[in-house]
């Protein structure tokens, strides 16, 4: 018999409810508990607001370089120097604008695969981290392995 506050349980009475559990369940009338806090549904909102956040940030930016791109046709129009010192440095920005999207594009996608663990050594050219690296490694597709197997555990 075990006390769970101020009631006695006994095995024969955890038997019972067991079973009743079990018949009701095979009736249909309760189904399997679902996630309170639904977490999946939660990512994918956070997903759908950073895809949007960065929609926002890449019509601002090209909306900006068009902007500048205009102004410096109407300078080129009516002549100058300012004009072509203008234009050299949208030109600047362009390129920097697209060297950081795709930097951040390549640091994303090394980062959702865990390479990065693989690049550390030889950046820092430190090659024993190389052993650190591997561990790392197998510790990151140790739990996606047991994720995975707690999900098709789940399902079945």
């Amino acid at each position: 018999m075990a006390r769970f506050g101020g009631t006695a349980v006994t095995d024969a009475g955890r038997d019972a409810a067991t079973d009743q559990l079990r018949e009701h369940y095979a009736a249909g009338r309760l189904s399997p508990g679902r996630d309170p806090f639904k977490i999946a549904d939660r990512r994918a909102a956070l997903a759908r607001t950073g895809r949007r956040i960065m929609l926002a940030l890449g019509v601002l930016t090209a909306g900006s370089l068009l902007f500048l791109a205009l102004l410096v046709t109407a300078l080129l129009v009516r002549g100058g120097l300012l004009a072509a010192v203008a234009a050299a440095l949208l030109a600047i920005l362009a390129v920097g604008v697209a060297a950081v999207a795709a930097l951040a594009w390549v640091a994303r996608r090394l980062w959702r695969r865990h390479a990065w663990i693989e690049a550390v050594p030889s950046v820092s050219g430190q090659p024993w981290l190389s052993l650190v690296a591997r561990m790392a490694r197998l510790l990151f597709t140790g739990r996606a392995l047991w994720r995975l197997r707690a999900r098709l555990a789940s399902r079945a």
